[in-house]
């Protein structure tokens, strides 16, 4: 059977039911679950988001998609998602499935392009495809990881210096100022919204807050936060750490769970907060009881490797990109205008040299 198109937003949860089936499929991942993806396309999504299925029984597949110009789609790719919503069953078949999709997409498709995907998680892992001149790999972004083996002594003793020495110092000024801190963790989808509430009130304290782009309750980035937190809550899945400070919230993440890996979606901090790195302390706190509990084996941040994460893990991996073309001489004839493009840039730039009359 060929691929069909529906409108995203319309019809994605007429057939929900079809994509968690094959999800389970293709690694079972949180992220691609049906309760987060449908709020994703709900909140973000475009009206002119694609819904593509593949019920070939032999590869089934399904996709959400999104033109970006005339003649190339891309995986549809909120910021809020960090992985591409692309689920393709068989891994032997994935040139001859995006082959017959670029025929079948509407209008005269000539490429996909394939986001953000984990190469512990996606149908794009046979070597092979990088061998076939109408595919190309593009490194996206080292993503960070920790991997919860032995005991959290192990695991702290491992740590640098700069880490260790500066939180039992922070902690140990804290307690002599008579400051209290608990860790409170939270699965009640009840209390999700107000949850969601104060964490957008940690990020008003910072940058986003500056700049009009933190969470809020009413914003779509709030409500799009509690869709997910609250469904997921309901079925054991969601939950969120707060760090209280004398009975006050000053650090929120924002998780999901599935077996044995936690996602950390959102992570805010109360930057009033002196001399104390509330972010930190939360994250040793939360480490302490995941090593207790031993429900989790994985801890994921799925974002961009920073300098905070590096004093916290040593585990790295590369996602990438896939771009497929309908033939091959499409990147070949976009490498040339690209090429075209840079020269003449230069040579406006040498017959009209800045600098003063």
């Amino acid at each position: 059977m060929s691929w069909r198109f529906y409108n995203a937003r319309d019809d994605f949860d007429q057939h929900r039911g079809r994509w968690d089936e094959l999800n389970k499929g293709c690694g079972n991942h949180i992220l691609l679950d049906s309760i987060f993806v449908s709020p994703l396309i709900c909140h973000f999504a475009s009206n002119q988001a694609l819904l593509g299925i593949n019920d070939d029984s032999t590869k089934p597949a399904m996709l959400i998609v999104d033109k970006v110009r005339p003649g190339f789609w891309q995986t549809f790719q909120p910021s809020q998602s960090p992985l591409g919503l692309i689920l393709l069953q068989n891994q032997d078949a994935v040139e001859e499935q995006i082959a017959s999709l670029l025929r079948r997409l509407p209008g005269h498709s000539l490429g996909l392009a394939v986001t953000q995907q984990d190469p512990d998680f996606t149908s794009f892992k046979n070597q092979y495809l990088r061998d076939y001149r109408k595919i190309e790999f593009l490194d996206y972004i080292t993503t960070p990881r920790i991997t919860l083996v032995g005991t959290f002594e192990d695991y702290w003793r491992k740590r640098g210096r700069d880490l260790t020495r500066n939180v039992a110092r922070r902690l140990r000024r804290a307690t002599e100022e008579g400051i209290e801190f608990e860790l409170v963790t939270i699965r009640d989808a009840g209390r999700v919204a107000r949850c969601v509430k104060e964490y957008g009130s940690l990020e008003a304290t910072g940058w986003k807050g500056k700049e009009g782009t933190a969470v809020t309750a009413e914003n779509t980035q709030g409500l799009f936060y509690r869709d997910i937190l609250e469904k997921f809550c309901q079925r054991g899945e969601g939950l969120v750490y707060q760090l209280l400070m004398n009975g006050k919230v000053v650090a929120s993440d924002l998780c999901v769970e599935r077996e044995g890996m936690l996602v950390t979606l959102k992570v805010a901090y109360d930057e009033t907060v002196k001399n104390v790195s509330p972010s930190f302390l939360l994250r040793k706190m939360v480490l302490e009881q995941l090593f207790s509990s031993g429900n989790v084996q994985v801890v994921e941040f799925y974002g961009r490797v920073r300098d905070w994460h590096t004093k916290w893990t040593d585990e790295v991996r590369t996602m990438y990109h896939i771009n497929f073309y309908r033939d091959s001489w499409v990147p070949r004839v976009r490498d040339l205008i690209k090429t075209g493009a840079r020269f003449v840039l230069r040579e406006n730039e040498s017959s009209h040299p800045s600098g003063g009359s």
